[in-house]
């Protein structure tokens, strides 16, 4: 039996490289296939720790209720004199009333008592400013912002799926959860 022409191979090309090239293709194509199944599909898990941005905002606003606590203790030393000095703006010449009329105090004597009420209502407020503790209100301030960062976290981040995508065919699917 003689071979026809068509059942003859081309004497320069191999079945085997287009079987290969074709089999390459194949895998590509079905992992590509998978991938995006499984992108698509089942996404990314992500595991937060809702503690550590709680704490770290409690932190920062810690320190900054502190730094401007302490700048408004500050000006409010600076600026007191002065503010006393404009509540004690008595007229010139000051009355003792008793039972039957009042006696008027002469004008140095008025002057020199304003003063010195001045001087005592200045140095009282400044040593009680002095001995002011802060802590206990920056502490306070900062476990509000403990809790309400914690709050915030899980109802705008904890167990909600955010999509992100990856290409205009292709949203992938992230979910964060806390622990």
């Amino acid at each position: 039996m003689k071979k026809t022409d068509s059942a003859k191979t081309m004497p320069g090309k191999n079945g085997f490289w287009s079987g290969l090239c074709l089999g390459v293709f194949c895998s590509l194509f079905l992992a590509t296939v998978f991938v995006y199944t499984y992108l698509s599909v089942g996404g990314f898990r992500i595991q937060l720790d809702r503690d550590r941005p709680a704490l770290f905002i409690r932190d920062q606003i810690k320190t900054e209720a502190f730094t401007e606590f302490n700048l408004f203790l500050e000006k409010l030393k600076l600026e007191l004199p002065a503010a006393i000095k404009r509540a004690f703006q008595v007229p010139e010449s000051l009355f003792i009333p008793y039972e039957e009329g009042a006696v008027s105090l002469p004008r140095e004597i008025g002057a020199a008592a304003r003063e010195q009420f001045q001087r005592l209502a200045v140095e009282t407020v400044l040593d009680f400013l002095q001995q002011v503790d802060l802590t206990p209100y920056v502490e306070e301030i900062g476990q509000e912002a403990l809790a309400k960062a914690r709050k915030v976290f899980n109802q705008e981040v904890a167990g909600k799926t955010y999509y992100h995508d990856a290409h205009p065919l292709l949203a992938i699917p992230v979910q964060v959860s806390t622990e």
